[in-house]
């Protein structure tokens, strides 16, 4: 939670309390303009000699302006890129307050109503069922097992993205402000391709949806809790980025952490390569021998 000190709200009670008008406090300060005190009491200026200069007009000290307001905030608590049966149920366990899902894989309507279907069966009992409900939440855990399965199969992966939110108990004015206070956590189950790769649009960097990079991370917190942005740019992997010209444009701007350049400047290891076409490297080489009749293929810039 973060605090904020406010002074629009106090200054235009004493100002009304003294049946001035905006244009009689702007004359007393001696200097300002009725605008200027427009934009201090709607607190769009916090300008500390324009203050002072109000409460000395006002014949009042500082601390008689001031309110203190406490902004509720939003926090990333945790990523964590679940593949398997086990690790979404050890992710699980762990407490919070509400969760959401969400698909942020390129699918086909056929693919997309699969995953849906997958998705009704994982969390059918979901919000009943806790984890200290030994009895309840064994049998959840065995029920959900196929499904995750399933959609794992599918070369799609589960990132899971816990959140804090600051909440305010405004109808308990009895209580001080701070104990008003309570946190709320929130976590999202995003469908993903397992190797996928995302930018919020083409100016953004392109990240991996690995969990590992706190600004892939922040951005994936951004893109599934804000609505001031387009959308999420989603291809299966940095392979299938290159080669769209409608993604890839003018160019591509990496992410440092998630394709950090090596030697020669190429952003896609031969060990990203391997996990997303399933072939050693070996088989690689001579692919790419036969393709472009080259002796070494040195990797994709």
């Amino acid at each position: 939670m973060r605090k904020e000190f406010r002074y629009g709200k106090k200054i235009q009670e004493l100002r009304e309390a003294r049946e001035w008008t905006q244009e009689q406090l702007a004359e007393a300060t001696g200097i300002y303009t009725v605008r200027t005190i427009q934009r201090v009491e709607r607190d769009l200026t916090k300008n500390h000699e324009t203050i002072q200069a109000i409460a000395g007009a006002l014949d009042v000290d500082l601390a008689s302006l001031r309110s203190t307001w406490l902004i509720p905030e939003t926090r990333l608590v945790r990523t964590a890129f679940v593949t398997s049966h086990r690790e979404f149920v050890r992710v699980d366990t762990s407490p919070s307050d509400a969760f959401g899902r969400m698909i942020m894989a390129p699918l086909t309507e056929d693919g997309t109503k699969r995953v849906e279907e997958l998705l009704d069966q994982i969390f059918a009992d979901r919000e009943l069922i806790e984890p200290y409900e030994t009895d309840l939440w064994s049998g959840y855990v065995e029920q959900v097992e196929e499904p995750l399965e399933s959609l794992f199969a599918l070369n799609l992966a589960v990132l899971v993205v816990d959140e804090t939110r600051d909440m305010i108990l405004r109808n308990n004015d009895s209580l001080p402000l701070e104990k008003r206070c309570m946190d709320w956590r929130v976590r999202y189950f995003l469908v993903v391709p397992k190797h996928g790769c995302f930018r919020l649009d083409s100016k953004e960097p392109l990240h991996r949806f690995n969990g590992t990079c706190a600004a892939g991370n922040a951005a994936i917190l951004r893109a599934a809790t804000q609505r001031d942005i387009p959308g999420i740019h989603v291809v299966a992997n940095a392979l299938v980025a290159i080669s769209r010209p409608d993604f890839y444009g003018d160019g591509i701007n990496w992410c440092e952490s998630c394709f950090p350049a090596d030697a020669d400047g190429t952003r896609i290891s031969f060990d990203y390569i391997e996990l997303v076409t399933g072939l050693d490297r070996a088989k690689l080489h001579s692919l790419w021998q036969e393709a472009t009749g080259n002796e070494f293929l040195h990797g994709l810039a």
